[in-house]
């Protein structure tokens, strides 16, 4: 309960530095105070058209994420277990990991078209690579002595991967989804500043080019509250899935 109040104070703290900030004509127009920008948001945000758009950025993070992901733990569990996949595929994942995502959006752009196809794939391509990274280190983690009595056992590939692997990395990959549900949210952002069509990102950008500064914000404030809630929601379920092993570290379950 302290750290709860202690973080809802800091918070407090930088919304009234900003409120009480000293601002001169033109800086007042480009950073309203706190009450333009809520009453934008009391007018804005239960609008049918941006109900909309915010669902549709949901239902584009939603099918990035999930492509990212499957695909990420999919090629890093085969990666993580066979040293020939590995050294076959590592080199090129490398590379694409090293190119910032939002130098392929031009690249999405011209071969997809502006529509969701595109931005469905630029998310899931940021997000595939910190699951992919997660799961190969998850997988490579798992001690020589539990790879050893799988094999003992007799356990075919698919059944190490399933039963062995996967488990044993398990808090590995979700330390890696957890990351990657940042960058998606992120990404689903950027993927929609082109104006085009609907989506939070497409709400903002059109509020900037009409000069609408606190419709703006509040188009912002709702993405930083929206991330805010995301994050807590996973971090429930991460403490659901991985009871278990919160409880082999002694750390309890909230």
């Amino acid at each position: 309960m302290g750290g709860a109040l202690l973080g809802l104070a800091g918070f407090a703290a930088a919304l009234v530095l900003w409120d009480s900030w000293p601002r001169s004509e033109w800086s007042a127009f480009y950073f309203p105070g706190l009450g333009e920008i809520a009453r934008a948001a009391w007018e804005v945000w239960p609008t049918p058209d941006f109900r909309s758009a915010v669902g549709a950025s949901l239902m584009r993070l939603a099918a990035g994420y999930a492509l990212g992901v499957v695909t990420g733990i999919c090629i890093g569990m085969a990666t993580g277990s066979s040293p020939r996949t590995r050294n076959t595929l590592g080199p090129t994942a490398e590379f694409l990991r090293a190119v910032p995502v939002i130098a392929v959006l031009p690249i999405a752009v011209v071969l997809l078209g502006d529509a969701n196809a595109m931005r469905i794939s630029v998310i899931a391509f940021g997000v595939f690579f910190p699951v992919y990274v997660a799961t190969v280190d998850g997988v490579r983690g798992v001690s020589p002595e539990t790879r050893d009595a799988a094999a003992l056992f007799g356990l075919s590939g698919v059944e190490r991967n399933l039963r062995v692997y996967l488990p044993a990395a398990l808090p590995t990959i979700v330390a890696g989804l957890r990351t990657a549900l940042s960058i998606g949210f992120v990404l689903v952002v950027i993927s929609e500043f082109t104006g085009v069509g609907d989506g939070i990102g497409v709400y903002i950008w059109n509020q900037r080019f009409l000069s609408a500064v606190p419709e703006m914000y509040a188009g912002i404030l709702f993405l930083g509250l929206l991330g805010y809630v995301l994050n807590r929601l996973f971090l429930v379920l991460e403490r659901r899935v991985l009871a278990w092993h919160y409880g082999a570290i002694g750390e309890p379950v909230r």
